[in-house]
């Protein structure tokens, strides 16, 4: 990513940021309720500490570009039998270390990698937490949604009903025939199933609402629910090219897909170093000495010094080291005993590393899966932000007509009304005119709720604030 690309970026997160903080404030229960499940998620208490895993690991990585000091001691007691037999004693204290000097890239290509992981798992914590959100978000404008529709269905149902009783008494005084009578029923069974589908709708939704909000009732809230949604609803301030600029640059999927491409050469990296000579040194300083249990143990300088080198060969190896030590021991068990002594090891092995060729072949093919996976979920959220923008306009669109058509049938009503009291048109006409503004009411709900839920995957798939 270009630095403008990624100034640009961190704007529009910072954007984020000041709309979740403050956006959501607007409606006090939809603020509270996302407080409230972030703070008893069990899957954000799992990415939380997976942040600190990936910390961990990389302070473990950093670790090793330092050298590797240890203290050591050792105490020996025992029998010789020449030159003289008799107890002795032995002690040896030193401060080892070890330093790698190169290791083919491997070190800075692993601490690469778990810096990766580091940010991937916060990415991974910040995705759980907006499809959390995002999640809550849907099934509450889902019960506000719900909620309007059985009110609007209510009042029409209680018109509906006294229309159908007046039905009856007209049926009743042979004023109307059978078929008017049936009628009536069924625009009357029509409001009532249709009520009794908002109603599971409305338990429905509550019951995803507190599942996700991991409480037992809504009630616990200590904030009271809306009625209904806002129906103010503003238009998004950003055209779909726009929209799609924003998922190519901060949908957390891509993210997290361009973040596994790169860990997946750190790792090729790492497999590739065993082709280049591997050097380290290891040494140690401290004092020495062994006497008999009869003698004073008195305890001489030592020093020890030591290069090493390793070299995978395509499945073979070469292991390579040069020693050095020295030591001044006071010598009572072995008059023989080397003080100053240089020792040169090689060892080559024949198809000793062939899990080599599989190493390789691994992160060859995690590399373009991870290239797979990034094409498919930029495409995925292409397609996504397409889709969820072209329901938005939809809806905004629907919004305006329903909204229109519910004034224009609310003045038919009654007009409707003063004509039937006036016996000009029959009582069945006026419940079926009451049930389809009913019906314009309720699909108007649906259209508020399909809008707010577009937005909300919008803003979940680009992590901008869309109005």
């Amino acid at each position: 990513m270009n630095p403008n690309k990624r100034f640009f970026s961190l704007i529009v997160f910072f954007c984020f940021c000041f709309f979740v903080f403050s956006a959501y404030g607007a409606d006090e229960f939809l603020s509270t309720s996302l407080k409230i499940a972030e703070a008893r998620s069990k899957k954000l208490a799992v990415a939380s500490e997976q942040i600190k895993l990936s910390s961990t690991r990389l302070f473990s990585s950093g670790r090793q570009f330092f050298p590797a000091v240890s203290f050591e001691s050792n105490i020996q007691k025992g029998m010789v039998i020449y030159p003289n037999t008799g107890d002795y004693q032995s002690e040896q204290l030193a401060l080892r270390g070890e330093e790698p000097l190169y290791q083919g890239g491997k070190l800075r290509a692993t601490y690469r990698y778990d810096s990766l992981l580091l940010t991937a798992a916060r990415y991974n914590y910040t995705k759980t937490r907006e499809e959390l959100f995002a999640a809550i978000k849907l099934a509450y404008y889902e019960l506000l949604s719900s909620k309007m529709q059985f009110k609007a269905l209510s009042d029409a149902f209680n018109d509906i009903e006294k229309l159908n009783n007046k039905v009856i008494s007209e049926y009743t005084a042979k004023a109307i025939s059978e078929l008017d009578l049936v009628e009536s029923e069924n625009f009357r069974d029509k409001v009532k199933d249709m009520l009794d589908n908002t109603k599971d709708d409305i338990n429905l939704a509550e019951k995803k609402l507190t599942v996700l909000l991991n409480i037992e009732r809504l009630d616990e809230i200590p904030v009271t629910m809306p009625e209904n949604l806002t129906e103010n609803v503003p238009e998004i301030s950003f055209s779909l090219a726009d929209c799609l600029d924003f998922a190519r640059l901060n949908n957390i999927d891509v993210i997290s897909n361009q973040l596994q491409i790169k860990a997946a050469e750190q790792k090729q990296k790492i497999v590739k170093s065993q082709l280049i000579p591997n050097f380290s040194v290891q040494g140690s300083i401290g004092q020495g000495g062994e006497a008999f249990t009869t003698e004073p143990l008195e305890l001489s300088n030592t020093w020890s010094l030591m290069g090493k080198m390793n070299w995978g060969l395509w499945g073979n190896s070469i292991e390579a080291s040069q020693n050095t030590d020295h030591t001044d021991p006071t010598l009572v068990t072995d008059p023989y005993a080397k003080i100053d002594n240089q020792t040169t090891d090689v060892k080559v092995g024949l198809l000793d590393n062939t899990n080599y060729f599989v190493q390789s072949k691994e992160t060859d093919v995690s590399y373009f899966q991870a290239r797979s996976d990034y094409t498919d979920s930029m495409n995925k959220a292409i397609l996504d932000v397409s889709k969820n923008y072209n329901d938005y306009r939809s809806s905004y669109r629907d919004i305006r007509t329903y909204r229109n058509e519910i004034i224009l049938k609310k003045r038919k009503l009654a007009y409707l009304k003063k004509r039937n009291d006036l016996y000009e048109i029959p009582t069945v006409q006026l419940m079926e005119e009451s049930w389809k503004y009913a019906e314009t009411i309720s699909s108007y709900a649906k259209a508020l709720n399909k809008n707010y839920a577009a937005v909300t995957e919008i803003e979940r798939l680009t992590l901008v604030p869309m109005r």
